[in-house]
């Protein structure tokens, strides 16, 4: 599952790539460096050159990029107050390199920002990207939900935009994150979407970078000569794609010549991405070399020379881009040392994983639930190890020692005893924490409901029955208004009481969850078209005619999507949901809207 997990990683952020990489090559470095050279320092000329540089080094050297929109932010500010749109750029340029050198709470700061002054600027275009790139930040720190949340952010503008590579890309994005979902078939869609729009506007570098996300959905899928066909046609554009599309796609091919055994071939290539300095520009393809060519060793029985891999790799991509490539190394060689018996090492392995995770991974609650299981596996692992010498020492005594041996062994198994016992308590506390820890990170804390965690818990748990099902998203109106205008306290009353509305007029089997924000979604069992409008109708009605603690009128819209628990897939029928919402609240508010008729089922 690492493995797989990693292949779809790289290709990741090479969709933020496109464009501003081949722009790249034709930007004169040593002209821009002159003329930042002839400039005086607080000269606000510098500013354009800045950008120009700090967008030129993102994709080869991220800390001179942070360094460049450091520079034109100071010189900038505060005039760059009237300027939204190189406010914007500029943040999202410093946020993006600041993602690629590990910095995550700095990344998510910045870029949080630039989504706000990409906003104000009402560029669709420069919206479409700073969403994008967020949602490029929780992929790189495996927080899917809201990677998602901020890909469909960047759909609806994307949509909008008069520059078509913007919605190529945020296929590109859709298709890795399905990818990572195992739906393989829609992941493959996005990415043909993708290679169509690239091919129309004559983009090689990303209709090429959209077949190596295609490769993967082939090759996890079972398909890999189409694969391998796929990604053969890629280097053989080498002339046309940037150095990350080589390597991320030498790193594909040999994972596709290991699934087919040709063993030779896939060293080969994997040491050529590990040595090579074009074959190795890519962190991620690197750690994923790594990996695959230490699962060949271990095919081969070559036990010794996968763990110094191991090891070796986790130096190399320490830092460099992606938490899951170094995480998925120190988790391969703890699992192995832990199959040969090294239980020390594999301990101090693991004590490794735990810290290093959660010191990249502070923004997800993720990092201390796996923290505690992680604590478990310890602390078992330790009673194995205790154990085994105990075992070791009873037939290490001489025959002549019996007794001796016999008495010993009794204190030692009486001390042990009781250390298993301590564990045993130690391990049932930690369980217990575990469990009250995953619950409520499945509880919204404002109004008591389920959140997104909830929802696709339990629509997993239905996965597989053949019950139809309506999927209703609500967004209130103007809810920002309320916050503006009321205040804060009074917008969580509002949410409050909209939330004990809606759970009156739920039935028993129905879920209801808050998803973010002002954002709920309600799903109904056994419910056909006529019924689940009706309820929406009844839902939004009550929430018109709540009492609320002003004088303003609170509304929402809502819209309704239909599917089947046999195959319920939450982000298709959130993506259906959210277009319905998207429309209602494009024709006035205060709307139900029905997928995919579109069509008004409110009288209002």
């Amino acid at each position: 599952m690492i493995k797989w997990l990693l292949a779809l990683i790289l290709s990741l952020i090479l969709s933020l790539i496109s464009t501003s990489a081949i722009l790249a090559k034709e930007v004169n470095v040593d002209s821009l460096k002159a003329t930042l050279t002839a400039l005086s320092p607080d000269d606000k000329a510098r500013i354009a050159p800045l950008i120009e540089l700090a967008s030129f080094y993102l994709y080869i050297a991220p800390q001179e990029t942070s360094a460049y929109a450091t520079q034109a932010l100071a010189l900038a500010f505060p005039s760059i107050e009237d300027n939204d749109f190189n406010k914007a750029k500029l943040l999202r340029l410093l946020g993006q390199s600041q993602m690629y050198q590990g910095l995550n709470l700095e990344a998510f700061t910045h870029l949080n920002q630039a989504i706000n002054s990409a906003n104000k600027s009402e560029n669709v275009h420069l919206i479409s990207v700073s969403n994008r790139a967020m949602g490029v930040f929780y992929e790189l720190i495996i927080d899917h939900e809201n990677a998602v949340r901020y890909y469909i952010e960047a759909l609806k503008f994307a949509k909008l935009s008069d520059q078509k590579e913007d919605l190529a890309m945020v296929y590109n994005n859709l298709g890795n994150v399905l990818n990572s979902q195992n739906d393989y078939t829609n992941a493959a869609k996005y990415f043909k979407k993708s290679i169509v729009i690239n091919t129309e506007i004559n983009d090689i570098a990303m209709k090429m970078n959209a077949s190596v996300g295609l490769s993967v959905s082939y090759l996890k899928s079972g398909n890999p000569l189409k694969a391998q066909e796929l990604l053969e046609e890629v280097l053989r554009n080498r002339a046309y794609i940037n150095d990350f599309s080589f390597s991320e796609a030498s790193a594909n091919l040999a994972h596709v010549y290991k699934y087919l055994k040709n063993f030779t071939a896939a060293k080969s290539l994997y040491k050529f991405v590990i040595n090579d300095e074009k074959g190795s520009v890519y962190p991620p393809a690197v750690a994923s070399a790594y990996l695959g060519l230490a699962d060949i060793y271990i095919q081969t029985n070559q036990i010794k020379a996968a763990i110094d891999l191991y090891h070796k790799g986790i130096v190399e991509v320490k830092n460099k881009i992606s938490v899951e490539s170094e995480m998925a190394l120190y988790e391969n060689l703890a699992k192995l040392e832990l199959s040969q018996e090294n239980f020390e090492a594999a301990a101090i392995i693991q004590t490794e994983y735990i810290n290093r995770r959660n010191q990249v991974q502070p923004l997800t609650q993720k990092g201390l639930v796996q923290k505690l299981e992680s604590q478990l596996l310890l602390e078992r692992d330790y009673i194995k190890l205790q154990d085994a010498l105990l075992i070791s020492e009873r037939e290490s005594r001489h025959a002549s020692l019996y007794l001796f041996a016999v008495i010993v062994i009794s204190l030692i198994s009486l001390v042990l005893f009781l250390i298993l016992m301590l564990r045993k308590q130690v391990i049932s506390r930690l369980e217990a924490t575990n469990k009250t820890l995953k619950k409520a990170s499945e509880t919204d804390h404002l109004t008591s409901i389920g959140n997104r965690r909830f929802l696709e818990h339990q629509i997993n748990t239905f996965k597989g029955q053949d019950i139809p099902m309506a999927f209703l998203l609500l967004d209130v109106d103007h809810f920002k208004d309320i916050n503006d205008n009321f205040g804060h306290d009074a917008g969580d009353e509002v949410l409050v009481a909209i939330a004990n509305n809606i759970k009156r007029l739920c039935r028993k089997g129905d879920l209801f969850a808050r998803i973010g924000g002002e954002e709920f979604v309600i799903l109904l069992m056994d419910s056909n078209e006529v019924s689940a409008c009706l309820f929406a109708e009844r839902v939004r009605s009550s929430i018109e005619e709540m009492a609320r603690p002003f004088e303003s009128k609170v509304t929402a819209s809502i819209g309704v999507a239909f599917g089947n628990m046999e195959k319920a897939n939450y982000d298709e029928l959130y993506k259906q949901a959210d277009i319905a919402l998207y429309s209602a609240k494009d024709k006035g508010r205060n709307k139900v809207l029905l997928f995919p008729t579109i069509t008004p089922k409110s009288a209002h």
